[in-house]
């Protein structure tokens, strides 16, 4: 059963204006969250980190893998688990997030598919 308002009741008109106001935040917030979920897992399916060279900062996200003819061959592989500061050679450290595309080189690639790493190499 609801109660109407008095015309005089200011407090309650305001707290019923509140009220609605935050529940219209609330929907955009979410609805905020929802659209921000959608890009990341596009992100992750679209983009290739590229991991030829050493990591000595965060990674580069490329939109394109783009090749050279006069640079080192490439491979793009993408990984089943997640790689915290890997060693390859000296000095050279490597992180991984599981399911992102990577551009590697080709003995990167073959060491990370050696101890099954790799979960798609395109």
């Amino acid at each position: 059963m609801a109660t109407q308002k008095k015309p005089a009741d200011f407090t309650g008109r305001q707290r019923d204006a509140q009220v609605a106001q935050q529940l219209e935040d609330q929907a955009a917030r979410q609805n905020e969250a929802a659209l921000a979920q959608v890009e990341a897992a596009i992100k992750v399916e679209t983009e290739v980190i590229d991991a030829t060279a050493p990591m000595k900062a965060q990674p580069v996200v490329l939109d394109a893998v783009t090749k050279s003819d006069d640079s080192k061959a490439t491979v793009t592989i993408r990984v089943s688990d997640n790689i915290e500061s890997m060693t390859y050679g000296a000095g050279n450290y490597y992180s991984f997030k599981a399911g992102q595309k990577y551009e590697v080189t080709p003995d990167v690639a073959a060491h990370l598919e050696e101890k099954g790493y790799v979960s798609a190499r395109y």
